[in-house]
């Protein structure tokens, strides 16, 4: 029963990963240089593109525990 649209969606989503990694790999690649973090008393230095990817999994994560808590209490 599949009439071709099912590998036709999958291409698409692969071509679309393919554009998106490429533009993560440029990103990473423009975002070499090190930066000086300071959280509290420690100093340390780290990649730009780590921090800012570091900064967005921080993110996801505080938003699925908030909207998990949010789902949590919905009565």
């Amino acid at each position: 029963m599949n009439d071709g649209n099912g590998n036709s969606f999958r291409r698409t989503k692969l071509i679309l990963a393919a554009i998106l990694g490429g533009f993560l790999t440029l990103f990473a690649l423009q975002n070499m240089a090190e930066v000086d973090l300071t959280i509290l008393f420690w100093t340390f230095q780290a990649r730009r593109a780590v921090v800012i990817g570091l900064s967005f999994v921080i993110g996801l994560a505080i938003g699925w525990i908030i909207g998990a808590h949010g789902r949590s209490h919905e009565d």
